[in-house]
């Protein structure tokens, strides 16, 4: 008898807590996102985004120059593009 009832109530804790435990992770995840994560200062974010335009330009220009190259090779053995 002992063995049925923890199973029910096993099985009804198991049900109840899916909305709980949900709930419980969004509230975490916010107090960690807001409270315990270390935020960059505007100077930081700055030099960061700076970092990161100069990286996709130069990345962009490889790219095309690669695209260039490559169509200037294929043109010369008579594909057209």
């Amino acid at each position: 008898m002992a063995n049925s009832t923890a199973a029910k109530v096993a099985q009804k804790a198991k049900g109840e807590n899916v909305f709980a435990k949900m709930w419980k992770f969004i509230r975490e995840s916010y107090v960690e996102t807001r409270y315990k994560s270390a935020w960059p200062t505007w100077a930081e974010l700055r030099s960061f985004t700076l970092v990161v335009i100069f990286a996709v330009l130069v990345v962009g220009c490889w790219i095309s120059g690669l695209d260039i190259l490559l169509r200037a090779i294929l043109n010369l053995l008579g594909h057209r593009s």
